[in-house]
């Protein structure tokens, strides 16, 4: 049975209000329509209108539809009317202009952190490692994002249209419990993984008369992977415990193919981008700017910003506000690049094919020891204008500020820069999430535990960091401040104080009463949120 739609606009008084709305039926709904001329008399129905002091329902179909009205299965005018009204909410598109979308909750992870201890550090995940955790960016006219995308239009003077305006994002990066060994027969290519998931939205309203509201809209999701790739040893069979005797030398990895990006975008495209650790430097990175033999910057009908220039202006803003790039660090990934490549589902690839793609992401340290992200993704796409196929460049660009992350806090180690400073008025918030550890092996029956400690045994000696809470639990200090006591949490850092959150297990650290951190086992995760 066909399902296509059939529009209709209803009038109904009500409290000697009237009002309009535009619906779309099921094709059911349209058997609906004529009982009103049965049910709610006098009536008269002309060109598909049904109208009496009641009710006046215009009715628009196609004309298969029309030989498929049947009097079988009617149903009463009134339940009709109550049908809609019941289900207007989800029926009803307003022909009067609709608000804006509801702001999206851009402060929430998008993929929940595991609850076993996954691989972190710079030695299991390189540069990737500053991206664990849940990023954002400005909204509304404060909104960092700028992208340039071009879109076939057969009624276009060129052929085609720009769609060219300002968003925000949120973007989660987690790590996982594992990896993913790639083997050779004599030595393993170990991948760590960062699983990612973001959201694109508008950020205002093209139209300042406020038509086609489109702030706070949806615009773009994707998910994927960023792997960092490093070479080891293999197993001995299955699980090991030995190794497989490695060839002398052992091989060193590629850097240039160092890293990847596997892309999964809703369109139908999934894209796999290969590269390495790129420039590095302090003050504003050098971005690259767009090819400009490409359209929609070729043609001067358009009036396009290459979004290299919207990233150095946001940091030339914040220069002028004295805060400056202390160091920054990035990674370069390409489709084009040996082992990249991409597929397109037969429709994009015949109309909206995507031919390359590549991005660089800057991790920027700034001098308010803060950390930020900006990214630049250049998207080679070819669409057919006028039959002849033409290549197009789509480029986003934004800068990406943390909201929180997670670290790992190491039973053996005392004090732990986290690399996150507070500020007074922007206290973080610390959770415990994940792990296990104990201070003393022979207490507690042996057993590990969490960030709570060990119950029962309360520190009352000087040379532990704080006195009177448990051994063994989680404590945390900013900058030279006095220690506080954290646990599982959740616990905000102290009203008022700045300097960098460090973190520690609450234990004898200098060996003053026996092994210290020595016989220490274990480590934990926390949730650091901003």
């Amino acid at each position: 049975m066909p399902t296509d739609p059939i529009a209709a606009t209803t009038t109904l008084p009500r409290k000697n209000t009237r009002f309009s709305k535009q619906v779309f039926l099921p094709f059911q709904a349209v058997w609906n329509v004529f009982s009103l001329q049965r049910l709610l008399k006098p009536a008269t129905i002309s060109n598909g209108v049904v109208s009496n002091d009641a009710v006046e329902i215009k009715v628009e179909f196609s004309h298969h539809l029309k030989k498929r009205v049947h009097p079988a299965g009617l149903l009463s005018g009134r339940r009709l009317l109550k049908s809609l009204m019941s289900r207007k909410k989800n029926l009803f598109m307003t022909n009067q202009e609709m608000p804006n979308a509801i702001p999206p909750d851009i402060t929430t992870p998008l993929i929940p952190f595991p609850n076993q201890l996954p691989v972190t550090g710079t030695t299991n995940l390189g540069l990737l490692n500053s991206f664990i955790g849940t990023w954002n960016s400005p909204t509304g006219n404060a909104a960092t994002g700028y992208n340039v995308m071009p879109l076939p239009q057969t009624t276009a003077l060129h052929g085609y249209i720009v769609k060219n305006f300002p968003y925000f994002e949120e973007i989660t990066f987690s790590p996982i419990a594992g990896g993913a060994p790639n083997r050779e027969g004599q030595f393993t290519q170990a991948s760590a993984v960062l699983f990612y998931e973001q959201r694109v939205y508008f950020a205002n309203n093209p139209d300042p008369n406020g038509k086609q509201p489109i702030q706070n809209t949806l615009i773009h999701a994707e998910n994927g992977t960023w792997l960092y790739h490093t070479i080891g040893l293999q197993l001995d069979g299955p699980y090991g415990p030995r190794n497989v005797p490695p060839p002398n030398p052992l091989p060193k990895q590629n850097l240039a193919t160092q890293y990847n990006k596997q892309i999964s975008v809703p369109h139908g495209n999934s894209v796999l981008m290969v590269g390495g650790a790129g420039a590095t430097g302090t003050g504003i990175p050098d971005f690259p700017m767009a090819d400009k033999s490409f359209p929609p910057f070729n043609n001067g009908s358009f009036l396009v910003t290459d979004p290299a220039t919207v990233l150095t202006k946001q940091l030339q803003d914040l220069a002028n506000q004295g805060i400056t790039v202390t160091n920054y660090s990035s990674i370069s990934v390409s489709s084009d690049n040996p082992g990249g490549g991409i597929s397109n589902i037969h429709f994009e690839n015949d109309y909206s094919k995507v031919v390359s793609m590549n991005t660089t992401w800057y991790i920027e340290t700034l001098s308010n020891n803060t950390v930020q992200l900006q990214y630049l993704q250049t998207i080679e796409l070819q669409f057919m204008i006028n039959g002849v196929p033409t290549n197009f460049l789509h480029i986003d660009a934004n800068t990406l500020q943390l909201v929180e992350t997670f670290f790992q806090v190491n039973a053996l180690q005392p004090w732990q820069d986290t690399g996150i400073t507070v500020n007074p008025g922007a206290p973080v918030t610390i959770t415990y999430k994940a792990g296990q550890w104990t201070a003393d092996p022979n207490t507690n029956n042996g057993q590990l535990y969490d960030a709570n400690g060990c119950t029962g045994i309360t520190v009352t000696q000087s040379g532990y960091p704080l006195e009177g809470v448990n051994m063994g639990c989680l404590v945390g200090r900013v900058g030279n401040n006095p220690v506080f006591f954290i646990g599982d949490g959740p616990v905000q850092t102290p009203a008022g104080q700045t300097g960098v959150l460090s973190l520690c297990i609450n234990d004898d650290l200098n060996g003053k009463y026996g092994k210290g951190l020595t016989d220490n086992i274990g480590s934990i995760d926390v949730r650091i949120k901003f």
